[in-house]
């Protein structure tokens, strides 16, 4: 006698499955800078889970980093991240800071660009916003000056 047996995959496990599929697909499963573009994929593909972003938190030896990043986050609150596999060289386990875009304070948190001094990030709220400070912009001054 020969028994049947359906499998019926969790919510996770398709997701599991989706990110391998999506990261696969990459040349050299190189998915930085690709964020935004998988979550908005993997979420017209499972309506459950909802768009963040905000920054990831990591580090290399040596280093702490924190890079703006998009992810989704499951209907019970877990974070399902199609590019995590970027952080792969990562000593600490990441962490997640989800920023609401609608509140003001929130979005000055998010650089719009570099400083032409020094290279360091510029915010909205920076004093010219092709500088990080007016250190750096009154160096540049004096230089052309």
């Amino acid at each position: 006698m020969t028994r049947h047996t359906t499998v019926i995959a969790s919510p996770a496990t398709q997701w599991i499955a989706w990110i391998e599929r999506y990261v696969a697909a990459q040349p050299n499963r190189f998915v930085r800078g690709k964020c935004r573009q998988a979550v908005e994929r993997m979420v017209q593909d499972f309506p459950e889970l909802r768009k963040a972003c905000g920054f990831v938190h990591w580090a290399i030896p040596a280093r702490a980093i924190q890079d703006q990043h998009w992810w989704c986050v499951s209907p019970d609150g877990i974070v399902v991240d199609p590019t995590a596999e970027q952080f792969q060289h990562s000593l600490v386990e990441l962490r997640y800071e989800e920023l609401d875009l609608d509140n003001p304070e929130d979005r000055a948190r998010i650089p719009i660009g570099k400083c032409m001094e020094c290279g360091g990030p510029t915010y909205p709220t920076s004093p010219a916003h092709n500088f990080c400070s007016e250190l750096c912009a009154d160096a540049v001054m004096e230089e052309y000056t």
